[in-house]
C-alpha cells in the first residue's frame, strides 16, 4: 500500500469513528428533548401546570440539533464518495437513522412553533391584527400536518386554539365599543344636549379594530348597530327637532354633541348645513380605506335607503311651501339638494346610481299638491272631531231682495238653500273658512291645475258626509239636541256650497249637495224613531189594555200618559231654540204622531170596554190633546204636523158620547167620524163600548150601508 493510500484509509477510519460517535450522541440528545418536549407539552395543555421551561429555549434547541444532523448528513454524504463499498451500507444506516431522527425534530418544532403562537402573554402586546395572523399561523400548523394528529397534546392545542379565538373576538368587539361611545341624554333633563357621539383613538388603532371585526365577520352587525344609531339619534332628531351639531376635535378624540338650538328656523339649507357637518364629522375620524373597505360606503349600504326616507318625507316635503305662488322661489333652494346628494355621492355614502333624492325634487309639483291635499285633509278632520256643541247663531232670512226663485248656472233654486234662523256648530263655520280657502286659493293656480283643487274640495265633502255621522254616533245617541245641531250643520253647509257653485263654475261638489240634504234629514229622523221606540216602551209597560175591564188602573194609564208627554216636552224644549221653526214643528210633530199612533193602534185591539174606563179613556187622553199644542209655535196649526191628530180626537169623541151622537158625528159617511176612522175601526169600537142591543146593531147596519153608498 502507498504512502497516499495508507493515509487516506486511515483518515477514513478516523472519520468513520466519529460519524458513529456523533451520531450515537445526537440520537440520545433528541431521545432526552423528546422527553422534554412531551413533559413541557403534558405540563402545559393537558394538565394546565407551570411550564418549567422556555418553549424559546427548547425550540432553539431543536433547531441546533437539526443544523448538527443536516452537517453529519453532508458528511456522510462526502465520506460515501470516499469510502469503500464495504463501508457504504454502515452509513447509510447512519443517514437513514439520522433522517428518522430529522423527522420528530420537524414534528417537534412544529408543536413548539404552534405553541408559541398560542402563547397568551406574547399576544397582549400586539395589535390585533398581529395576534390574528399568530392565530391563522397556529392554526394553519395543526391542521395541515396528519403526524400531528397522532400525538396527545394535539386536541389540547385545538381547544387552546379555539378558546384564544373567542376571547379575542370579544376584544374586538370590546376594543369597537370603547371606540364608538354614544351617550343619551334623557329628553326631561334640563341640560341641553341630548346625543353625544364620541370617536377615540388614532386611524391605524380604528383600521386595527375594522380589521380584526371584519376577520370575524362581525363588522356587518357592528355596522348595522352604528347606522341605526346614526340615524335615529342623529338625523331624525336633526330633522324633527331641528338640532344644533357642536363638533369638538383633541388628538385621536372626536366629539359630536346634539344640543337643543335656540333658533326655530326650518329652513332647507340650514338642516343640510347641519346634516353636512354631521357627515364631515365622520369622514375625518372614521378611516376611508381599509384593505379595499370604503367605510362611508359600507355605512352607506346600511343608512343610505333611511336616510333618503326620512330627508325625503320629512325634509323636503315639510320645505315645499302651502302657497302655488312661492312654489318657484323653492325650486331655486333645491339646487342645494343636487349639491348636497353630490357630496354624498363623493363621499361613497350614496352609491354613483343613487338618485332618489333628484328622482324625488324633480316632480315637485305633485308633490305640491300631495302636500296642500295631505295639509286641507287633516285640518278638515281635525274639525269634523272637534265638539258640536259650541253653537253660534246664523240668519240668513234678509239677505233675499224679492220673492222670486233666482236659478244658478246649474240650475238650483238659491232660495230653496236660503237658511232661517237658527244655531250651528262653531266648528262648521271652520270646516266653511278652510272650504272658502281652497276654492279661493283655486283661482291663483294655472287653469290646467285646477282639478286637482276640484278633487280635494269634492274628497273633503265627502270625508264630511262619511265622517261626521260615525264620529259623533255615541252623542247622537244619548242627546237628542247633538242631532237637532247636527242636522242644521248639515243643512247649512249645503246652502253654503250651492251659493259656491255660481261663483267657481267648474265646481264638481254640486252632486254632493242632495246626498247632504239626505245625510241631515236621515240624523232626525233616527232619533225620531228612537223617541218613538221609548214610548211605545212606557206605553206596553203601562196597564192601557187591561183598564178596559178594571177602572182602577186609570192612574197607571194615566202615569205612563204623562211619561211620555214629558218625554216629547224635554224633546221639545230640546229643539226649539236649535232647528229652525219649520224643521222643529215637522220633526217634533212626527215624534207627537208617535204617540198617538201607539194610543190609536192599543185602543183598536179592545173587545170590551166599561163605561167607566171609556170615561177615563177620553179623560186621560184630553188631556193630552189638550197639552200637545204647546209644542208648536202656532198650537191651533197642529194638525199641519200631526197626521194623528183629528184620528185620536174622534176616537175620543166616540168614548164619551152615544149612540146618537155618534150616529150625528158620522152624518151619513160624510161627517167628521167618516173622514177619520175607516167603517172597521168604527165597528170595533161600538162592539167594545156598547151592548149588543136592536140599537146597535142598527146603528151598525146604517154606517155600512151609507159606507157603501
Amino acid at each position: 500500500m502507498s504512502f497516499l493510500a495508507a493515509v487516506l484509509a486511515s483518515a477514513g477510519e478516523v472519520e468513520m469513528t466519529d460519524l458513529d460517535k456523533n451520531v450515537s450522541e445526537l440520537k440520545h440528545k433528541i431521545t432526552n428533548l423528546e422527553y422534554d418536549i412531551k413533559e413541557a407539552m403534558e405540563q402545559r395543555y393537558m394538565k394546565f401546570a407551570v411550564v418549567s421551561r422556555d418553549a424559546a429555549s427548547l425550540l432553539d434547541t431543536a433547531q441546533s440539533y437539526s443544523n448538527q444532523i443536516n452537517n453529519l448528513i453532508s458528511r456522510i454524504d462526502s465520506q460515501t464518495k470516499r469510502e469503500v463499498v464495504d463501508a457504504m451500507s454502515d452509513l447509510k444506516m447512519f443517514k437513514s437513522t439520522l433522517e428518522e431522527n430529522k423527522n420528530s425534530l420537524i414534528i417537534i418544532e412544529q408543536v413548539l412553533e404552534a405553541s408559541m403562537n398560542l402563547t397568551s402573554d406574547s399576544q397582549t402586546k400586539l395589535s390585533l391584527a398581529d395576534r390574528i395572523n399568530k392565530l391563522q399561523t397556529a392554526q394553519h400548523i395543526l391542521l395541515n400536518n396528519e403526524h400531528l394528529t397522532k400525538l396527545d397534546v394535539y386536541k389540547p392545542l385545538m381547544r387552546e386554539h379555539q378558546r384564544l379565538t373567542d376571547v379575542l373576538h370579544s376584544n374586538c368587539v370590546a376594543a369597537w365599543g370603547k371606540k364608538i361611545v354614544w351617550s343619551e341624554n334623557d329628553k326631561e333633563s334640563q341640560d341641553s344636549w341630548r346625543v353625544i357621539l364620541k370617536i377615540s383613538g388614532c386611524p391605524d388603532d380604528i383600521c386595527d379594530t375594522v380589521f380584526a371585526l371584519q376577520h370575524f365577520d362581525s363588522l356587518n352587525i357592528e355596522v348595522k348597530k352604528f347606522s341605526d344609531k346614526l340615524i335615529n339619534l342623529i338625523v331624525k332628531p336633526i330633522i324633527e327637532q331641528n338640532l344644533q351639531v357642536d363638533v369638538v376635535k383633541f388628538v385621536n378624540v372626536s366629539t359630536l354633541t346634539l344640543k337643543v338650538s335656540n333658533t326655530e328656523d326650518e329652513f332647507l339649507s340650514a338642516i343640510i348645513k347641519k346634516l353636512k357637518d354631521v357627515f364631515e364629522f365622520l369622514n375625518s375620524t372614521l378611516p376611508a380605506d381599509i384593505n379595499e373597505i370604503k367605510i362611508m360606503s359600507y355605512l352607506g349600504s346600511y343608512a343610505s335607503q333611511q336616510f333618503c326616507k326620512h330627508f325625503k318625507d320629512i325634509v323636503i316635503f315639510n320645505a315645499i311651501p302651502v302657497k302655488y305662488h312661492n312654489l318657484n322661489n323653492f325650486r331655486e333652494e333645491l339646487i342645494e339638494v343636487r349639491e348636497f346628494n353630490q357630496y354624498l355621492s363623493e363621499l361613497g355614502f350614496f352609491e354613483e346610481s343613487n338618485d332618489e333624492l333628484i328622482n324625488y325634487i324633480e316632480n315637485i309639483d305633485n308633490l305640491f299638491f300631495t302636500k296642500i291635499s295631505q295639509l286641507y285633509y287633516d285640518r278638515a278632520r281635525t274639525i269634523i272631531k272637534k265638539d258640536l256643541h259650541d253653537l253660534v247663531e246664523v240668519n240668513n232670512e234678509n239677505r233675499w231682495s224679492s220673492d222670486e226663485d233666482v236659478l244658478d248656472d246649474n240650475g238650483f233654486c238659491q232660495k230653496i238653500f236660503a237658511y232661517p234662523q237658527s244655531k250651528v256648530s262653531k266648528s262648521l263655520l271652520e270646516f266653511l273658512d278652510l272650504i272658502d280657502t281652497v276654492a279661493s286659493e283655486m283661482s291663483t293656480i294655472p287653469e290646467n291645475s285646477t282639478w286637482r283643487y276640484h278633487d280635494i274640495l269634492n274628497n273633503i265633502t265627502i270625508m264630511y258626509c262619511d265622517v261626521i255621522p260615525l264620529q259623533h254616533c255615541k252623542v247622537l245617541e244619548f242627546h237628542p239636541q247633538q242631532s237637532a245641531v247636527l242636522y242644521n250643520n248639515i243643512m247649512y253647509f249645503t246652502r253654503k256650497l250651492a251659493e259656491l257653485s255660481p261663483t267657481y263654475k267648474n265646481l264638481l261638489i254640486v252632486h254632493l249637495l242632495e246626498k247632504l240634504k239626505n245625510l241631515a234629514s236621515e240624523i232626525l229622523h233616527s232619533q225620531c224613531k228612537q223617541q218613538i221606540t221609548q214610548i211605545e216602551k212606557i206605553v206596553n209597560q203601562s196597564d192601557i189594555i187591561l183598564m178596559a175591564v178594571n177602572a182602577n188602573l186609570g192612574y197607571s194609564v194615566e202615569k205612563s200618559m204623562s211619561q211620555c208627554y214629558d218625554l216629547l216636552s224635554i224633546l221639545s224644549d230640546l229643539w226649539r231654540d236649535i232647528l229652525p221653526s219649520t224643521v222643529y214643528c215637522k220633526f217634533i210633530g212626527y215624534s207627537c204622531n208617535g204617540l198617538f199612533e201607539c194610543v190609536v193602534n192599543k185602543l183598536f185591539t179592545l173587545e170590551d170596554i166599561s163605561a167607566t174606563s171609556a170615561e177615563q179613556y177620553s179623560s186621560i187622553f184630553n188631556k193630552i190633546i189638550k197639552d200637545i199644542p204647546s209644542f208648536f209655535p202656532e198650537p191651533k196649526e197642529v194638525h199641519r204636523y200631526v197626521p194623528k191628530w183629528w184620528q185620536l180626537n174622534e176616537l175620543v169623541y166616540i168614548l164619551s158620547s152615544s149612540m146618537k151622537d155618534i150616529e150625528n158625528r158620522w152624518a151619513d159617511g160624510k161627517g167628521p167620524l167618516a173622514n177619520e176612522l175607516k167603517v172597521d175601526q168604527i165597528k170595533c169600537l161600538l162592539k167594545a163600548l156598547f151592548q149588543n142591543t136592536d140599537r146597535r146593531a142598527a146603528l151598525l147596519k146604517h154606517i155600512l150601508a151609507t159606507a157603501q153608498s
